[in-house]
């Protein structure tokens, strides 16, 4: 029996461009997704996608958040379009 892709309920890590002021926080490290449009009939990969995989991908790894996050975007060579999204996973601490 295949392996199941396990949803977690990811809708409480924050998505920051930049850092988070008024927490403390420690890196939990760097987190990355891409979504690949695989041909032309599928749909666009969004930024919304993009973000809860970022979320799915955090909660894993025990975060509270995501800063520094980016976005790039464009056509592959192997694909119809494709999506990709890094950042920074932090997990708050209270001081």
């Amino acid at each position: 029996e295949p392996a199941q892709a396990i949803q977690v309920d990811a809708s409480s890590i924050i998505l920051s461009e930049s850092h988070i002021s008024g927490k403390k926080y420690k890196s939990v490290g760097p987190v990355q997704v891409e979504i690949k449009k695989l041909t032309i009939f599928n749909a666009d990969p969004t930024e919304e996608m993009a973000n809860d995989l970022l979320r799915q991908k955090a909660k894993q790894m025990g975060a509270d958040a995501v800063i520094n996050v980016r976005y790039d975007s464009g056509m592959g060579l192997t694909t119809w379009g494709y999506i990709e999204a890094t950042g920074i996973a932090v997990r708050f601490v209270n001081e």
